[in-house]
C-alpha cells in the first residue's frame, strides 16, 4: 500500500468501489485508522479482547459491503458510520454471549450458487479459520488467486498480472481449479466428521 496517512471519505468510497489495488489500499487504511474504537467499546461493553477483535473484523466487512452496494449514503462521516456498525456488532456479540438466539443470515443474490456457497462458508467465522488454513495449505498460487478474487475484488486481468499468469483466461482457469480443489478438500473434511 502506498503510504498515505489520510484519505477523504470520497476517496475511500471511490477506492472501495474500484476494487483491485485501490480496494486493498482502502481496506488496509480503514483497518488501521479505526482501531482506536476498540478500547472505547471495551470500556462500554466489557467484552473480551477476542470478541472485540472478531466484532471489529465483522464491522469492517459490513462497512465495506455497505459502501460497495451504495447503501452508505454519506450522510455522516465514514468513521462515525463505522463506529455505529461496530458498536451494534459488539452489542450483538454481547447478547449472543448471554442468550441462545439465532442470528439472521444475509442472502447473497449477486453470485451464482457455487460462489454463494463459498462466500457463505467464508462469512461463517467458525468455519472461516478452517478455510483460511485450508487455503494456506493449497499453496501460494491458489491462496493469492482466491483471496484476490473473493476478498479484494481484483479483475481476472489484474489477478493474471499479480500471479504472473499469461492472461485473464489463465487466471479464470486457475481460479476454477483452485475452487474445485478447495471444494474437494472441504467435501472430504465433511465426510470424515
Amino acid at each position: 500500500m502506498a503510504e498515505k496517512l489520510n484519505f477523504t471519505d470520497e476517496e475511500l468510497i471511490a477506492k472501495f468501489r474500484l476494487g483491485g489495488q485501490d480496494f486493498e489500499d482502502a481496506s488496509m487504511y480503514v483497518f488501521h485508522a479505526f482501531k482506536g474504537f476498540i478500547p472505547t467499546i471495551k470500556q462500554k461493553l466489557h467484552l473480551s479482547q477476542l470478541d472485540l477483535q472478531d466484532a471489529y473484523a465483522d464491522a469492517l466487512v459490513k462497512l465495506i459491503r455497505k459502501i460497495k452496494d451504495g447503501s452508505f449514503r454519506a450522510e455522516s462521516k465514514i468513521s462515525s458510520y463505522f463506529y455505529t456498525i461496530y458498536y451494534n456488532t459488539c452489542v450483538d456479540v454481547s447478547r449472543k454471549n448471554t442468550s441462545n438466539k439465532n442470528k439472521a443470515t444475509e442472502e447473497l443474490f449477486e453470485y451464482d450458487a457455487r460462489e454463494r456457497d463459498l462466500i457463505q462458508m467464508i462469512d461463517n467465522k467458525d468455519e472461516a479459520k478452517q478455510i483460511v488454513n485450508l487455503i494456506n495449505d493449497m499453496g501460494e498460487v491458489c491462496k493469492r488467486i482466491l483471496l484476490d478474487w473473493a476478498y479484494y475484488g481484483y479483475s481476472m486481468a489484474e489477478i493474471a498480472e499479480r500471479s504472473n499468469l499469461s492472461n485473464a483466461e489463465s487466471a479464470r482457469s486457475m481460479k476454477y481449479k483452485c475452487l474445485k480443489k478447495l471444494r474437494e478438500i472441504l467435501s472430504k473434511k465433511m465426510h470424515s466428521l
